[in-house]
């Protein structure tokens, strides 16, 4: 059923998502196949690639560049970017500087940060970053023995995609191609737990995927009302998977849940293999660096900086994600060379328990239904570039993307 997905039904039900997908995934495959130097080689060629492109069309990476001396032929994997930090704050002041010029606005879309709890800012990808940021979901969700079109269970527990969800072709597309099923968003109440088990006993799905705080609140219902079926896999992502939060889905459903690391600005960019010793982050679709910012009792704490190798519409470079991480001595038993990651330890959208039981997802407390005022924060002076970029999207070009 995956290949019958991936070449017909995805690139014909969605075609803006999953266009040219079959050659996308044939790519990253063959990519994953090469020898530790060759995938190195390949990853430090598309680290140039897009600098070279940043300092070339984008306004704000040229001052930053010619300040700090630096070439994009200079940068290297084996040691950080010269480069000053990408901030929330940058993204937020300097939004038109940090688009490229050689990107039309019909090819940029644009969506919402969350996971924080920060004013969400807006930001902008070019079309084939996200076909590419889709197919590389895709490819980490086979880490998990996965694929295309296996009946799964989406269990977000937010109303951040409440307007997607309501449009009867994401319905179409997600529920009957994908055979994905959402439950309804906002605060899992005991009712709603209970209406879930039903459709869960129902459905049967392959997959049980979602954010950690609430596939464990169902595993401990599931666990005082009785476990009838047990997926083949169970993703958690989107928060912290906490070893308590871990404990309680091995004892439900008699298999280690997968970790997934991923945002909506930069997309899915690391993932638990087979193995479960630790998040790869795969290098074809990002190069990262581990900041150390301090200690905790599973050892240095780093902050994660992620340069997004495939969003060339508004480059992401040593973007801070706010996001800190634990590192492992070891090499994963799978063989990858790639980043290994032993814990998320920094992400601050914990879900919350109220006293009548009911699980409130911590972006659910961050996302507003309302635009909120943005701080003046001055924009940082370009030579040459007191005008608005003629490409700059305005609002109503705004169109949500994955």
């Amino acid at each position: 059923m995956g290949i019958f997905h991936t070449h017909v039904v995805l690139p014909l039900s969605e075609p803006e998502r999953y266009s040219g997908l079959p050659g996308r995934l044939r790519q990253i495959g063959k990519f994953e196949r090469m020898s530790e130097k060759q995938q190195q080689k390949i990853q430090l060629d598309r680290l140039r690639a897009l600098l070279e492109h940043a300092y070339t069309t984008v306004p704000y990476y040229r001052k930053q560049f010619d300040d700090a001396g630096f070439h994009p032929r200079q940068a290297r994997i084996d040691r950080p970017l010269p480069l000053p930090v990408l901030t929330w704050e940058h993204l937020r002041a300097s939004e038109a500087w940090l688009i490229s010029t050689a990107c039309p606005p019909e090819k940029l879309r644009v969506t919402a940060s969350s996971g924080n709890t920060r004013v969400p800012i807006r930001f902008y990808r070019d079309i084939e970053g996200i076909r590419d940021k889709v197919a590389l979901k895709l490819k980490l969700d086979e880490w998990s023995g996965i694929k295309p079109g296996d009946s799964s269970m989406m269990l977000w527990g937010t109303g951040s995609s409440a307007k997607r969800e309501s449009n009867w072709k994401w319905r179409m597309d997600e529920g009957v191609f994908m055979r994905q099923t959402p439950p309804p968003p906002g605060t899992i109440a005991p009712q709603d737990l209970e209406r879930w088990q039903f459709r869960y006993e129902k459905q049967r799905p392959t997959v049980l995927a979602g954010r950690a705080t609430v596939l464990a609140a169902f595993a401990a219902y599931l666990m005082e009302h009785g476990v009838r079926h047990r997926p083949h896999a169970v993703i958690a992502t989107a928060e912290v998977l906490s070893p308590l939060h871990r404990q309680l889905l091995v004892s439900a459903f008699k298999s280690e849940p997968f970790n997934q690391y991923g945002r909506r600005d930069v997309g899915m960019i690391a993932a638990e293999c087979s193995e479960h010793e630790g998040l790869h982050f795969h290098p074809w679709g990002s190069y990262v660096e581990f900041d150390p910012v301090g200690n905790s009792p599973d050892g240095i704490v780093y902050r994660l900086l992620v340069t997004d190798l495939l969003n060339y519409g508004q480059p992401f470079i040593r973007y801070d994600t706010g996001d800190c991480v634990t590192l492992t001595d070891q090499t994963c038993s799978c063989g990858r060379w790639f980043p290994l990651a032993g814990r998320i330890v920094g992400r601050l959208a914990d879900g919350v328990v109220r006293a009548n039981g009911a699980v409130v997802p911590g972006i659910a407390l961050t996302n507003s239904p309302t635009p909120m005022p943005r701080p003046f924060l001055p924009i940082l002076p370009i030579k040459g570039a007191r005008k608005r970029p003629a490409n700059a999207p305005r609002r109503k070009n705004w169109a949500m993307s994955a």
